[in-house]
């Protein structure tokens, strides 16, 4: 774990080689949180790294569904506030666990706040999951991405629609961010959205070329000329990816 203070206020909690990261929020009236990581023990440690007790957290926010953002939730006994897609979500597993893990509190669109005189812009996205949506601090100009962003390694689509995706990452360069929180990784500036759009763009392309052209699934995933994102994930996700898109280009096309 690194802890990675923004300002005096502001603290991404990071995992470089794996796992999700946190955004902890300081208030007048408490801590606000951003998501909740794979385990309980795992926020747990976390906030003590920073003498933070769970009580003192007066709102979490959970950017998606996926279970290394969301499975720390019954630490606290406080509102869990989610987009409407992410809570219906996990209310549709219907297993006992999931059942611990369902946000009290939803948004549809975008959902303003002021809590202990901090602003903060809970909005809407979707692409890497239909309910995906991003944490924005307009007065330190701090904007926590969710697996929206994913640093220094393949992004992860299987949940989510690509061209979305793509609509998304050129949203979030219109924002004046003086640091992004990925949902994986370190703490990055636009470069790093550019640089995965432009892997995301040309992936798309390409593998719509290869099934213009007739070519099967097989033949697009051995072609050596798709762009390599990361050493990190590159024998599972690179084709993967291609994999997704293929099938999602398909049912476009059909």
């Amino acid at each position: 774990m690194e802890i990675n203070h923004l300002t005096p206020d502001v603290t991404a909690f990071l995992q470089p080689e794996g796992g999700s990261s946190v955004g902890l929020i300081r208030t007048n009236d408490g801590y606000v949180l951003v998501d909740t990581t794979s385990h309980e023990s795992e926020i747990r440690e976390f906030l003590a790294a920073v003498d933070v007790n769970p009580a003192d957290v007066c709102l979490v926010l959970i950017t998606h569904f996926h279970d290394d953002h969301i499975s720390g939730i019954p630490v606290f006994d406080c509102p869990i506030l989610s987009h409407k897609l992410t809570r219906q979500r996990i209310v549709n597993r219907r297993s006992e666990r999931s059942k611990r893990l369902i946000p009290t509190e939803t948004f549809v669109d975008r959902k303003d706040l002021e809590i202990g005189g901090v602003q903060i812009e809970f909005i809407h996205a979707g692409g890497h999951t239909p309910g995906s949506s991003i944490v924005w601090l307009p007065e330190s100009r701090i904007l926590f991405a969710g697996d929206l962003i994913f640093e220094n390694c393949y992004p992860f689509i299987l949940s989510g629609n690509v061209p979305d995706l793509m609509e998304a990452l050129e949203w979030l360069l219109t924002f004046d961010a003086r640091a992004i929180v990925p949902g994986h990784g370190v703490v990055c500036d636009h470069k790093e959205v550019e640089r995965q759009l432009n892997y995301l763009q040309t992936t798309w392309e390409r593998t719509a070329d290869h099934l213009a052209q007739g070519h099967s699934l097989e033949e697009a995933m051995v072609d050596p000329d798709y762009p390599v994102y990361a050493e990190r994930g590159h024998e599972r996700l690179h084709t993967l990816n291609i994999k997704l898109m293929y099938q999602q280009l398909e049912k476009l096309s059909a």
